[in-house]
């Protein structure tokens, strides 16, 4: 049985609840700070025993929460294993390298330059097409005068 005022006045933590509240990363995981005062970077690298490879002693979420929590309580950079502080740079994993080559882009995007010189090609040539299509709506256009007219007021009559 939980003695009634202590249990109320001191609620234990849950992870939903105000994290002010929330105890140091070092209480919460207190095997992973025990493993890094033993094994150092070694706890963090997985081990090959009896034929069969065993996972790391400190899990990467661990490591990454006791990571935190160093950057937060300004002992990143050096690691105290008396209290199990800190983190060591060193055990930061390399980040991952990025490509040389530049982003792909939209096909719009990479085709821009060449539609923009076949466009002034064009442009170039726009006045003289502009010109013979006059030219050719005009010449369709039947002469004025009445033998044109009648033509082609009697051109329907013949179809019976």
């Amino acid at each position: 049985a939980v003695s009634g005022s202590s249990f109320f006045l001191n609620p234990p933590f849950h992870h939903c609840n105000n994290m002010s509240a929330a105890p140091h990363a070092t209480q919460r995981l207190g095997r992973a700070v025990r493993l890094l005062k033993r094994h150092g970077e070694e706890a963090f690298k997985p081990q090959f025993v009896k034929e069969s490879w065993r996972k790391p002693a400190v899990s990467g979420r661990e490591a990454a929460v006791l990571r935190k929590a160093a950057v937060r309580d300004g002992t990143y950079g050096a690691f105290d294993p008396q209290t199990g502080r800190g983190w060591d740079p060193l055990w930061d994993k390399p980040g991952k390298v990025s490509s040389i080559r530049p982003p792909k882009e939209t096909k719009r995007e990479r085709t821009r330059e060449s539609r923009a010189q076949r466009i002034e090609q064009l442009l170039e040539q726009a006045d003289e097409k502009i010109e013979s299509y006059r030219k050719a709506q005009l010449e369709k256009k039947p002469e004025p005068g009445i033998e044109n007219l009648f033509k082609r007021m009697t051109k329907g009559l013949g179809a019976k």
